[in-house]
């Protein structure tokens, strides 16, 4: 990063101490793509992000869903001028269309089918998938390859988002030293962990999740590995690579896989490996599994909900119960 770009992400941290640094690092990240995309010849003022339509064209081939990223992060940056009427009317514009967007999401996913932009990788399906992951396997000697197919076997087995490929590997007897009872060191927090036992056959690898799109809400997540052929896939994986306990789990260009690079890595490397020749994000994997595991168990939960009266969300709260 350059020093404007760092000099950004310091006045968003000051200004708002509550939200995330990750999250000021995603703003700066969008207006230095959406200035390159201005053709500027260097990043080193936010002054086009007051031309609001220019910022619409610019986000124009976008999807809305990926285009709100851009405009929260235009708001929130000029947020660091001086007020004014004229930024104050700029940042509202923006608002209202991130929350244009937002409702339009919301819509689209109570119809309970895929948006037309999905739906052709969506049609893949389950089989898609499979078919993807067995044409890698057989290439895994190219370590891009190898890392993207280990991503999504973890992601077949547990939904997680693009943290996965942030994960941190560590001892389970050194991941103990990082939580005195109910204060955990700052070295815990803030981090994704992949938990190494000395014993990986009387007790699971588990991902600890600390830094992530929900964890304000959720906080800490934990999965525990207990597919055996998962554990072995990421056991290969450690020793092929290293056979490190220890350090980043995921390595890129010699640099730690981050979120960013992880997108891209997943979707060059599943239209290379899809019949189909199609992209598949963490976002769209997980939908394709979710759907595949949960579709049917919906429709009778649905057709129940009908019999009985009430609406399905009724019948979750009210009548599914536990002893």
């Amino acid at each position: 990063m350059t020093d404007y770009e760092n000099e950004l992400i310091s006045k968003l941290d000051e200004a708002r101490p509550n939200n995330k640094s990750s999250s000021h690092k995603q703003y700066v990240r969008c207006l230095r793509l959406l200035s390159k995309k201005n053709k500027e010849p260097n990043f080193n003022n936010v002054d086009f992000a007051k031309d609001t339509d220019l910022v619409i064209n610019l986000t124009d081939d976008l999807s809305n869903s990926t285009r709100r990223n851009y405009l929260t992060a235009c708001a929130n940056i000029l947020r660091l001028e001086e007020k004014s009427e004229g930024i104050d009317e700029i940042i509202k514009y923006y608002e209202d269309k991130v929350k244009e967007y937002n409702d339009e999401y919301i819509k689209q996913n109570n119809t309970g089918k895929i948006s037309d932009k999905q739906k052709e990788v969506f049609d893949i399906g389950m089989s898609g998938l499979l078919d993807m992951m067995y044409n890698m396997e057989k290439k895994i000697s190219d370590p891009t390859t190898y890392l993207a197919y280990t991503i999504y076997s973890i992601l077949l087995n547990h939904p997680l988002r693009n943290e996965v490929g942030t994960l941190e590997k560590i001892t389970l007897k050194d991941f103990n030293k990082l939580k005195v009872g109910a204060h955990p060191t700052e070295e815990f927090k803030g981090k994704n962990w992949l938990v190494i036992p000395s014993n990986v056959y009387k007790k699971p690898l588990v991902i600890v999740s600390t830094n992530y799109k929900t964890d304000d809400k959720y906080g800490t997540k934990k999965v525990e590995i207990v597919n055996p052929l998962l554990r072995r896939k990421l056991l290969n994986y450690i020793r092929d690579t290293g056979n490190i306990k220890s350090g980043p789990l995921f390595m890129y260009k010699d640099k730690p896989l981050n979120e960013k690079t992880l997108t891209d890595i997943l979707l060059y490397q599943s239209k290379k490996y899809t019949n189909e020749k199609v992209s598949v994000g963490t976002t769209m994997f997980a939908k394709i599994t979710l759907s595949h595991d949960f579709n049917e168990i919906n429709e009778l939960m649905k057709k129940k909900a009908v019999e009985r009266g009430h609406s399905s969300g009724i019948q979750s709260l009210t009548y599914i119960k536990q002893s």
